[in-house]
């Protein structure tokens, strides 16, 4: 079971406590599955269009409880193996003229009198606009494996049902994009925080879980392979400064008698000399008396300084 199989399953089990929520699935259903049709002199046809039987189950169930109707169920197609493709739950044409009033599908303004997207009160209430995002979900929509990315969508054929699902997301702080694929319009996000956002708005919980539990997963994974990446260059950049003072001490030596060194400089030319790999905090540990951090890159510093100073007067020609 993929994924988003899991998540429709969960949300499947889940039903609506109030009729204003169950009003808003029914209306998700039909304008996503395209089932809502003109047939001429003012007759409709009203349908969902389903790919699941226990989808079709929930949404029987669902019609009949909050319209008192029971659709006529219908196989949509099989194929060569006989096994069922599509369900389809058909309301009788006694039982559409009610149905479209209760579902507010009719618009006296927009082409063949219908609706192509739902009434703003059929999405009024945050309960509403949850019931509706969840069932658009269940009839097209798609989440993928947080284990190889973040992204959820849904798909509609109106622009206008595209940008009702796109709102009720923004609403929640979701950024969510409607881009088209064929004769498509396609609601997305590709952000952790807006699928898990979003999971969680429709009921999801589990899936949800699931999510977060890879969100963190991967955060620790990414923090340790930050450390490691860090900790090695720390390392080789420890490497690189304690071989460009060992070169520097060296060129004092040689340059300089030993009664010319400066005092302050014996002690750490000598640790740092019999210490290649030490830290600058360990060697300030070696000094006598012990010496911070701070200090011992201070007259490290100064050494490099010195070096410099002595290889451009070695350069200098003789008078």
């Amino acid at each position: 079971m993929t994924y988003t199989e899991e998540a429709k399953q969960e949300l499947i089990h889940l039903d609506s406590r109030w009729d204003c929520c169950r009003r808003a699935e029914i209306c998700a259903a039909i304008f996503l599955s395209g089932g809502l049709s003109f047939r001429g002199a003012g007759r409709y046809g009203l349908s969902v269009n389903l790919k699941s039987l226990s989808a079709s189950r929930y949404y029987f169930s669902l019609i009949k409880k909050y319209l008192g109707v029971t659709p006529l169920v219908s196989t949509l197609s099989t194929n060569r193996l006989g096994e069922q493709n599509g369900v389809e739950l058909r309301f009788s044409d006694e039982d559409v003229d009610e149905s479209m009033e209760k579902l507010m599908l009719r618009d006296e303004n927009a082409l063949f009198g219908v609706a192509s997207a739902p009434n703003s009160e059929i999405v009024k209430n945050p309960c509403c606009k949850a019931a509706f995002l969840k069932s658009a979900f269940l009839i097209t929509g798609y989440v993928s494996n947080p284990d190889k990315e973040y992204a959820l969508s849904i798909s509609a054929s109106s622009e206008e049902a595209a940008k009702c699902i796109r709102d009720i997301c923004l609403s929640e702080g979701v950024n969510a994009r409607i881009s088209t694929n064929r004769s498509r319009y396609v609601v997305y996000t590709k952000s952790a925080e807006g699928v898990s956002t979003i999971l969680s708005l429709m009921g999801a919980q589990g899936a949800r879980l699931r999510l977060e539990n890879v969100r963190i997963m991967k955060d620790i994974k990414n923090g340790t392979n930050r450390q490691t990446n860090c900790d090695n260059n720390n390392i080789e950049r420890t490497i690189k400064s304690a071989s460009t003072q060992m070169e520097d001490i060296r060129y004092i030596a040689s340059a300089l008698k030993s009664e010319r060194i400066p005092d302050w400089a014996r002690e750490i030319m000598s640790l740092r000399l019999e210490n290649p790999d030490s830290s600058l905090q360990e060697l300030g540990e070696m000094c006598d008396p012990p010496l911070t951090k701070s200090g011992v890159n201070n007259r490290l510093r100064r050494l490099s300084r010195l070096a410099d100073s002595l290889r451009e007067q070695n350069k200098a020609p003789k008078a």
